[in-house]
This record gives structure tokens, C-alpha cells and sequence, in this order.
């Protein structure tokens, strides 16, 4: 008993190695090989796909088109740093005239914007665009909370000429944001989305606030009824 005693402590302390999230077995409390239980990152099998609710194209100007994506993170406490994704353009054919690809980071528990710009499609007339996502690195738990931000935003101002709407971002917080990602949806009275834009705010310190504008080059061709900005962080 004593011999296989010592033997079983010799055997221990040179074999045994305490289970960690990145050691390629499948041990201590995971669900599979690194990943559920403790560990950061998450199994394929226990995250939803995001769902995207809708892809449209937009003329900027002359050939100049913006493809924007809505994606819906179904997860409440979990995100990924990179996801690749695919716009398909379409013309009123149905035929394909162009794919953009292009990676995001995915937000946990919100629906957010995916933008494509500075398309160029010569004498080509896109009709539709289709969003598909392509790849995706191992999703991970996030549990932190999320910064005290608010938006203020004017009405669509100057409708018949340049279109534009002006606002404030406001941080409530005690700690600084590093980026800020505003996009903007306008809609005409039946609901469909007209035009859309984004922009950056590179950093915003506690307690502060910053303005910021949306500018369209030439009105809507249909009268706009609603808009609706939001927020994401990177």
C-alpha cells in the first residue's frame, strides 16, 4: 500500500496537468474540447446563428451604391470579434451582378447594421442584395455591462434639398468608450427603409458628449415619414 501510494504521488505529479480552455482535451468542466463550461469561449452547438431580417442596396450617387445589412445576435451573453459575411447584388433580373465580401464583429443581444460602401457599379442598375454569413470565429461569452450611452437626434431637416439629420451622443459613465459605431435608418410611411448611413465616434470620455450629422447628397424619391438611430460598439 505504501509502494502504490508513493507510486500514485510520483504518477501525479508527473503526469497530471491541471485542465485548462486551451490544452486540446476535452476535460474539467467543458462541454466539448476548449470550449462551454467555464471556459470563454463557447461551443458551436450552444450559439444561435444571427438572423438577418433584411438586405437592401442604395444609390449614393451616379454609380456610387452602399449595400446595408439588419442582423439580429439572438445570444443574450455572447459575441464574435469576426464574422465573414457575403452581400450578393442582384438587378431586377434576378441576375447577379457582383459579390462584396467583407468581416464584422458581432455584437451580443442586438440588432445591428452591416455596411458595404463605395460599390461601383457602371451602367448596371442593382436592384436587390442578399446577405450571407460565411465564417465565423469561436463565439465567447460576454457578461460585462455595457456603458451608459444615450442618443438625441433632430427631425430630417432640409427634406428637398440635402437631407440631413443632426444629433448628440451622450456618455453617462464613469468610464471612457473607445468607439462608438451611429447608424441611421430613415423610412417612408409604409415602413420601408429609404436610406441609411453610419458613422464613427473614435472616443468618448466619461461624462461628455459629442455631436454629430447625417448628410444625404440629394433628396428621397419617396417623402420620408420616420427616422431611427441607434448605437453599437465594436
Amino acid at each position: 500500500m505504501v509502494i502504490a501510494f508513493i507510486a500514485a504521488g510520483l504518477f501525479w505529479r508527473v503526469f497530471y496537468r491541471t485542465p485548462t480552455c486551451s490544452d486540446g482535451v476535452k476535460n474539467g468542466d467543458e462541454t466539448g474540447v476548449d470550449c462551454g463550461g467555464s471556459c470563454l469561449k463557447l461551443c458551436t452547438s450552444d450559439a444561435l446563428k444571427p438572423v438577418v431580417l433584411w438586405a437592401k442596396i442604395f444609390n449614393i450617387s451616379g454609380d456610387v451604391y452602399t449595400a446595408v445589412a439588419f442582423v439580429q445576435n439572438p445570444n443574450i451573453n455572447s459575441k464574435n470579434t469576426k464574422a465573414g459575411y457575403q452581400f450578393k447584388i442582384f438587378d431586377a433580373n434576378n441576375k447577379l451582378i457582383t459579390i462584396k465580401e467583407g468581416t464584422t464583429s458581432i455584437p451580443k443581444n442586438k440588432k445591428f447594421a452591416i455596411f458595404e460602401t463605395g460599390i461601383i457599379l457602371k451602367n448596371q442598375k442593382p436592384k436587390s442584395a442578399e446577405l450571407n454569413f460565411t465564417s465565423f470565429s469561436p463565439w465567447e461569452k460576454d457578461t460585462t455591462k455595457e456603458p451608459q450611452i444615450s442618443l438625441s437626434h433632430s427631425e430630417l431637416l432640409a427634406t428637398t434639398t440635402s437631407p440631413r439629420i443632426t444629433g448628440t451622443i451622450l456618455n453617462s459613465s464613469l468610464e471612457d468608450v473607445s468607439e462608438v459605431r451611429i447608424t441611421v435608418f430613415v423610412f417612408d410611411k409604409d415602413e420601408n427603409v429609404i436610406a441609411a448611413s453610419e458613422t464613427f465616434v473614435d472616443s468618448l470620455k466619461s461624462r461628455t458628449s459629442q455631436d454629430f450629422v447625417f448628410t444625404w447628397p440629394r433628396s428621397f424619391e419617396r417623402d420620408a415619414s420616420v427616422v431611427t438611430v441607434m448605437y453599437r460598439f465594436p
